[in-house]
Formats: C-alpha cells, sequence, structure tokens
C-alpha cells in the first residue's frame, strides 16, 4: 500500500476547488495510493462551512494521522535541529517518515525539504499540490 502526504497546500488547493490538484487527488486514489493528512494541518484547513463540501469529501478519502505526544515532542526536536519553529511542518515530514518516506505534496517546498534533510531523508520527493 502506498502512501502521499499532504500539507496544508494541497487542502487549500481542494478548498478552492482546483481542478488540476482534485484530478491528482482522486488518480492517486484510485491507484491506490491513501493520502496522509498530519492533524496540525488539518487544523490549519479546516472549513465547516457549506462552501467548502470539496475539502470535506477529499478528507472522506484521506487517513488524518494525530499528534500523539511523542509526535509532538519529535516535531519540537525537529525544529530546534534545523533552528526553525513551525512543529506543524515538522510533523508533515515526521508522517513521511512514519509511512515509507512517502511523497509529500505542500506549496512550502523550501521549509518542508530543510526538514527533511535535517532529519536526514533527502529522498523524500517534495512536489507542489
Amino acid at each position: 500500500m502506498s502512501h502521499v502526504v499532504y500539507d496544508s497546500g494541497a487542502l487549500i488547493a481542494a478548498a478552492k476547488n482546483d481542478r488540476q490538484f482534485l484530478r491528482r487527488h482522486k488518480a492517486l486514489t484510485l491507484r491506490g495510493n491513501i493520502p496522509i493528512v498530519p492533524a496540525g494541518v488539518l487544523a490549519q484547513c479546516w472549513d465547516s462551512r457549506a462552501s467548502a463540501a470539496i475539502l470535506h469529501w477529499m478528507l472522506s478519502g484521506c487517513r488524518v494521522v494525530p499528534l500523539t505526544k511523542s509526535g509532538a515532542k519529535a516535531a519540537a526536536v525537529l525544529c530546534r535541529e534545523n533552528k526553525t519553529a513551525d512543529v506543524i511542518d515538522a510533523s508533515v515530514v515526521l508522517a513521511s517518515i512514519a509511512y515509507d518516506e512517502a511523497p509529500i505534496l505542500t506549496d512550502d517546498l523550501g521549509d518542508i525539504r530543510a526538514l527533511a534533510d535535517c532529519a536526514g531523508r533527502t529522498r523524500i520527493p517534495v512536489e507542489r499540490p
């Protein structure tokens, strides 16, 4: 089973009804990929309004992974080592690592790549949604 990790850029693309991203999401899921959404990313992007129905639909096919106590500590350590403060970005990289270095779809290419490199995972694919 393959996975892909969605950062906030992917969820924002869904909320904006970005047809290119939605086609990519559908193609990924049809090929058996399971999109992973770290809980912090969901918290950043959640919109409960009916106008966000596409986001709600897209999320129904995703696995939301919690930010546990140990995960929060690991994200803090990674941020400290990378001299940054965005624990949500760190949790995205850690989710990728937990799922066999799954590709990450993000608009924050530089920060995510730097965190992955700092974690010693230079082979994680980091792409735009």
